[in-house]
């Protein structure tokens, strides 16, 4: 009986053992959060807990739901989130003064054999057996990335600038960015960065992926034009660094400081640990090691309302002295680069330039918002302009600068400079067509309805508010009449319109702006504001025709005096309007022919077999591309307001539209509810990381992003104007037939 007794106490024992099992701070192989520790698991016959301790910010808070949840063997079994001890699913737990908070969360049992499971996609391979420590910690860079690193700088050979006054200063020579991630785990759900490069004399974007292999080495190939100092992003971080033409820079990052960053993802985090390789490491030390005051984005909102440009000014003037302080205590205390001490002092010059700059533009947002607000209709008088005299406009040094390209933008753009010449009126009686429309529906033998002529005899002279009015109006009239006039248009009407469009562009517009620089502005004509020139360049031609383009821009490039700057110019006009030239009976070359640039096939690679697989389905088909994202106010109201042209066109047989968007540009649920309510056909959701290549594909940064691809699946145009789809939809199915 004893023995019986002694055995049933054996059993209920282990049973008891086995609802008791806990494993305090289990190890793990790799995390994606900075937030989410798991403290403690408890493991029993009817319940799994998993002890969340979260580690955040005073009166921030989290937050589980029904859709949390953990998996193993591989992820073939998982189960979902049951509830929460003390707090119920899908509701906020704020954290307290310490910034941490424990949380439990219950979920069914797991099978007893499991040795690791995954929590939620976000911490990976954590221990059922070992606690403490992380499982893969990594410390040090393995001996064969080491000679990958060094190989790579040994080949480079160029030395780096001097400094910023060197004629080698522009230069088409590409850099490379290589590195490696320590901690970096493919589980972590990226497989590359991304840098958004750019022209910033010709506002050409090309961003540019950085491919992260498997074992966490990272490395990308950049066409740069001149030095930049500048960033990468990885995982929607941002780290700052600093490229030549012709160098090579590598990077030691940690992915432990990633996690640093994610638990204060209120504020940007500057990346401090971080190893530079190569003979841009010294600058790129010291531009890292300084700090200056970030400017207040959110306060800034308010002060538009209530300071005057007098007061606003002000007080930004006293937060750049206090800027340019810092650095000069920063100077003082530390021995860095000439190169660097340049950089960091324009960097403080063109933030404080932009700070005054958008002040005045948003004052106008806001007044049309606020048209009681007496404040907001205090003038800007022309001395609040004078902070531009501090900045040299000849200094090459400027462009080397990310924030330069915001600081030209903003100068370009703004109330002085942005003066136009007064339109000249066109007699009405400029054009007349070789026939008017009832002779060629005569001569052509075509038959229009009674109907149609009461119609056409009732509407002699309107005028129309829209196009999309004149294309209501048009609907009364049959689909013979709609036809014959678009076969009459083409003809008669539209070599005229190309025409008129093509005609000479003015020179006035920069004349009047020229006497804003000298007499608003107080500045003599610089490197600047010929950047500025060349910069509207591709804008100011792209209505023209080919003689008239290449006319124009030989009278603007007398006003261009830096040599690059002229090439840069040649270079636009004659990509957009490519010269044929011939050799002939004699063996000298002439001009034949001067076009506008076509299509253009894709290249081959990963970024265009993603979207070849995109668009495989529409073969034979015209496709509008629209690259957009949730996030996107621009892209989500062309969106909507192109709802009823999609309506028009389902089931066309010539065309199609297609729309692509990432996943954290446009979060699953706010992105399934806006293509519902909007009917979008042909969506794709896809990976940041597939997003990325096709950014590089298109070459843009910004979006909404439209391309259009022919039947073929070649590129017809890759900045497509959908605002003016209706008036161009006609053209591009003609020459597409």
């Amino acid at each position: 009986m004893k023995k019986i007794i002694f055995i049933l106490f054996l059993g209920a024992f282990s049973l008891n053992v086995y609802a008791q099992k806990v494993i305090n701070n289990p190890s793990f192989e790799v995390t994606k959060s900075g937030v989410y520790h798991i403290s403690k698991i408890e493991i029993g016959k009817n319940e799994t807990k998993i002890h969340v301790l979260n580690k955040f910010m005073h009166k921030w808070a989290v937050m589980f739901k029904e859709d949390v949840f953990i998996q193993y063997n591989n992820g073939e079994d998982k189960v979902y989130l049951k509830s929460i001890i003390g707090h119920d699913l899908g509701t906020r737990i704020s954290t307290p003064k310490s910034g941490e908070k424990t949380v439990i969360l219950v979920f069914p049992p797991i099978n007893p054999n499991v040795d690791t499971i995954d929590f939620n996609n976000q911490i990976f391979g954590v221990s059922l057996t070992k606690s403490n420590k992380k499982l893969n910690k990594i410390n040090a860079v393995p001996k064969s990335v080491e000679k990958w690193i060094d190989d790579a700088l040994v080949k480079a050979t160029k030395k780096p600038l001097e400094d910023y006054n060197s004629p080698d200063f522009f230069n088409r020579s590409s850099a490379k960015l290589i590195g490696y991630i320590k901690g970096y785990d493919t589980r972590l759900g990226f497989d590359t960065g991304i840098m958004y490069m750019g022209n910033d004399i010709t506002r050409e974007d090309y961003p540019i992926v950085v491919q992260i292999h498997p074992d966490g080495r990272f490395e990308t190939e950049l066409p740069l034009i001149h030095p930049l100092y500048t960033y990468v992003r990885f995982d929607k971080r941002t780290l700052e660094l600093y490229l030549e033409p012709g160098q090579v820079l590598a990077m030691v990052i940690d992915w432990e400081e990633f996690l640093l960053a994610d638990r204060y993802k209120n504020k940007r985090h500057k990346f401090k640990n971080i190893e530079f390789k190569g003979p841009l490491a010294k600058i790129n030390k010291d531009l890292l090691s300084f700090d200056s005051e970030a400017f207040n984005y959110r306060s800034f909102r308010k002060r538009l309302k209530k300071q005057s440009p007098e007061v606003f000014k002000e007080e930004e003037t006293l937060s750049y002295q206090k800027n340019v302080e810092l650095l000069s205590t920063y100077l003082k205390n530390n021995n860095i680069t000439n190169k660097a001490k340049v950089l960091l002092q324009n960097k403080i010059h063109l933030e404080y330039a932009t700070h005054l700059f958008d002040f005045v533009s948003n004052r106008k947002y806001e007044a049309n918002k606020d048209s009681l607000n007496e404040v907001l209709k205090i003038p800007v008088k022309d001395n609040y302009y004078d902070f531009l005299q501090d900045i040299n406009m000849n200094d090459q040094s400027y462009f080397a600068i990310d924030r330069f390209g915001v600081f030209v933008n903003r100068f370009e753009f703004s109330k002085p400079i942005l003066v136009y010449p007064k339109r000249r009126s066109v007699a009405k009686s400029s054009f007349k067509p070789k026939k008017t429309f009832k002779e060629y529906v005569s001569e052509q033998e075509i038959s229009i309805t009674t109907k149609d002529r009461e119609l056409m005899d009732g509407q002699k002279n309107k005028s129309y508010k829209s196009y999309k009015a004149y294309q209501e109006n048009l609907k009364q009239y049959s689909e013979t009449y709609k036809n014959a006039l678009k076969e009459y248009n083409k003809t008669f009407v539209k070599p005229f319109v190309k025409k008129a469009g093509s005609q000479k562009i003015s020179m006035e517009k920069w004349r009047l702006r020229d006497s804003v620089v000298k007499n608003t502005f107080k500045l003599e004509k610089s490197l600047v504001y010929e950047a500025v020139k060349i910069r509207a360049l591709d804008f100011d031609i792209k209505n023209s025709d080919s003689e008239n383009a290449h006319n124009y821009w030989k009278t603007l490039k007398k006003d261009i005096t830096h040599p690059f700057l002229q090439q840069e110019g040649d270079r636009l006009v004659n990509k957009r309007f490519p010269v044929i030239t011939k050799r002939d009976e004699d063996g000298k070359m002439h001009t034949i022919e001067s076009i506008q640039a076509t299509t253009y096939k894709l290249p081959e690679g990963r970024a265009t077999d993603v979207f070849k697989r995109i668009i495989e389905p529409f073969k034979g088909k015209i496709v509008f591309i629209d690259f957009w994202a949730t996030s996107c106010g621009p892209c989500v109201a062309g969106i909507k307001r192109m709802k009823d042209t999609r309506k028009k066109y389902e089931g066309n047989n010539d065309f199609d539209f297609v729309f692509i968007t990432d996943e954290r540009g446009s979060p699953e649920k706010t992105y399934n509810k806006f293509v519902k309510e909007q009917e979008l056909n042909n969506i794709h959701r896809l990976s940041l990381d597939d997003y990325n290549y096709l950014r590089q594909l298109f070459k843009f940064n910004g979006i909404p992003r439209y391309v259009v691809i022919d039947k073929k699946g070649d590129v017809i145009n890759d900045h497509f104007p959908m605002h003016n789809f209706n008036n161009l939809l006609d053209d591009i199915l003609e020459k597409n037939k």
